[in-house]
């Protein structure tokens, strides 16, 4: 049974920090992190939790090695290191600093090659089992250091929340061209470099010397109207919009595809819906799929500038019917957009707005 535990205990313990880890990062994986520029090393979000559940057991596996034979003598930089892994998570997502991070995974490097080369002369088999994390902490240190390099200049950060003071126009994840033929080159560059940008200048200048100068996007959306809202709200709704498109269509999600049959009847129906929705929306305006506080989804029409957050609800993804959004592609045929828009919705990242699961 001892030994049992001497492995049970320090995976448990590792999967423990690192779940409060994950915790800890919550809003700054939708608001901010997103947003940041990243390595075309960066690999698909779904990496990082496999990855880390390898890490996890293997760390904790090593630790046991160690114990089972009745050897305590690392246990202490065996929790160093698991505490300097957790701060990682505090500094970079929480704060929302990739220095400090940088500083800290740094430190936690030197903390696990410490480790390895101290339990290779006494078990080598627990410091092989930590090799694979030391490889793993490299490559992450090299993500941590390449964002801190790229974003550390004001203008070059996506600035959509409290931590700055002035917005600014967030980079997309493709390239101007790569949603052609179903949204031109020219309508990204006239609806993404112009309109957006307009409303994000706008925002700024209509909050300086306001209140709402050190509030975030989503805050400044619900408190104000007005010219700061209609701006601000725009703002927001497309910074939503072109970071939900992909030119890779994708397959949606097993948990939010198994909420919208729930909540719609089928994806067919819902798909439905909503481009009946838009296509009927009169003037202009934009159609949601939105979640209220019990995780229930609804399709919202909103007129104008208006963003579901006003009405209490989360924002899951969205199209814009504004003609801005399509005349150069389609003229007046919406249906036509609609249509084709629903081509390019990135699925992950509405499942990844999703808040009540």
């Amino acid at each position: 049974m001892k030994k049992f535990l001497a492995y049970f205990i320090p995976i448990l313990l590792a999967f423990a920090v690192g779940a409060l880890g994950s915790y800890l990062q919550g809003d700054a994986l939708k608001e901010w992190y997103p947003y940041l520029i990243k390595s075309p090393a960066t690999p698909p979000a779904i990496v990082f939790p496999i990855a880390w559940g390898i890490l996890y057991i293997l760390i904790g596996l090593s630790a046991g090695t160690m114990l089972a034979k009745g050897d305590m003598s690392v246990l202490r930089l065996w929790l160093f290191q698991l505490i300097l892994n957790f701060l990682w998570s505090v500094c970079f997502f929480a704060l929302r600093s990739p220095f400090v991070g940088l500083l800290v995974i740094l430190a936690l490097d030197v903390t696990v090659c410490a480790y390895i080369i101290y339990t290779m002369g006494r078990r080598p088999a627990a410091a092989w089992l930590f090799v694979p994390y030391m490889l793993w902490l490299i490559f992450a240190t090299y993500l941590n250091g390449f964002i801190y390099i790229n974003n550390k200049k004001p203008k070059e950060r996506i600035a959509m929340n409290a931590t700055y003071v002035k917005f600014s126009l967030p980079a997309l994840s493709y390239a101007n061209d790569a949603l052609a033929p179903t949204m031109s080159k020219e309508t990204v560059e006239y609806h993404y470099g112009k309109h957006f940008k307009t409303y994000i200048d706008n925002t700024n200048r209509l909050i300086e010397g306001t209140p709402y100068e050190g509030m975030g996007l989503e805050e400044i959306v619900k408190k104000s109207d007005g010219a700061l809202f209609n701006n601000a709200a725009q703002a927001l709704n497309h910074r939503i919009y072109f970071d939900g498109l992909t030119p890779v269509q994708k397959v949606m999600p097993k948990g939010l595809s198994e909420r919208i049959v729930r909540d719609f009847g089928s994806v067919e129906e819902f798909n439905k819906k909503f481009a009946e929705t838009a296509v009927g929306l009169f003037g202009s305006g934009w159609v949601w799929l939105a979640e209220d506080d019990k995780g229930k989804l609804a399709i919202v029409p909103t007129k104008d500038a208006d963003n579901p957050l006003r009405h209490h609800l989360n924002p899951l993804m969205c199209i814009d019917v504004w003609e801005h959004a399509y005349y150069l592609d389609y003229q007046n045929r919406r249906a036509d957009f609609v249509k084709e828009y629903m081509k390019l919705v990135d699925w992950d990242k509405a499942a990844a707005r999703v808040k009540h699961k």
